[in-house]
């Protein structure tokens, strides 16, 4: 697959500015993340987020509140992105290439993580008073039934303008020392890996504020999990026939 959309330079500079926290886990943000041309097709297609539905709980420890689109989750559908397929073209070929071995390869080397398969590509809104607290993932919390936990996480800035404040912050165990903050939400690529102590959140937006991300994971899988979307696939999918029977009988 051609990986067109990406920076490959710019993710290849990144490898000397990764850090390691002092509890042990690897973190890092890579700026132009995607090239100019395809990041602002990106930021004008972003898919309409009054469709988006609002998420309001605690998790992981802490309060969030943020508007959430499609989502595809390997653990929900091993590979299927039939459910995907109402997204913009720009947009279907970034989840595309995200799982492109090739790619998975490249990102492994620049943050030292280990990973193989795609595990989560989720659209992500959020505005005035949208937060999420300080917490840890399901990937590292003893409790989670989740089948699959990712290695690694990672946000996506999809903003068109850099705006200096919304940005994902990786803290301190004590929740409140911010050991890096993402700075600014535009073509950025924020990662951490996963860890007991991998505590990260971003801050309430304010007034006029928006924050259009990609919620962005990958897991050590025995066989990769490769994406299932072609024609054929589309006519044999019992995921896609089973979505299609609830949808009638509502």
């Amino acid at each position: 697959m051609n990986i067109k959309h990406f920076n490959l330079d710019a993710i290849k500079a990144a490898r000397t500015d990764i850090k390691t926290a002092p509890s042990g886990f690897r973190y890092g943000y890579i700026p132009h993340f995607f090239r100019e041309d395809s990041y602002q097709e990106l930021a004008k297609t972003f898919p309409d987020v009054k469709k988006f539905k609002l998420v309001d709980k605690q998790s992981g420890g802490g309060h969030k509140r943020f508007y959430t689109g499609s989502h595809y989750y390997s653990g929900l559908t091993w590979g299927c992105i039939c459910h995907m397929q109402n997204l913009p073209s720009v947009w279907k070929e970034i989840l595309e290439q995200s799982a492109d071995p090739k790619f998975i390869e490249l990102l492994q080397d620049v943050t030292g993580v280990t990973f193989n398969s795609l595990c989560n590509f989720g659209l992500t809104y959020g505005n005035e008073g949208c937060v999420q607290e300080p917490h840890i993932d399901g990937a590292v919390r003893e409790d989670d039934p989740s089948p699959i936990h990712s290695t690694i996480a990672a946000i996506l800035y999809f903003n068109e303008h850099p705006d200096p404040i919304g940005g994902t912050c990786v803290y301190a165990p004590d929740r409140m020392t911010i050991l890096a903050q993402a700075p600014h939400l535009r073509n950025g690529f924020f990662f951490f890996e996963q860890h007991s102590q991998a505590w990260h959140g971003f801050p309430k937006m304010p007034l006029g504020a928006e924050r259009r991300v990609v919620s962005l994971s990958y897991s050590q899988e025995s066989k990769p999990i490769k994406l299932k979307g072609s024609p054929f696939h589309r006519l044999t999918c019992t995921y896609r026939l089973k979505n299609a029977f609830r949808k009638i009988l509502r």
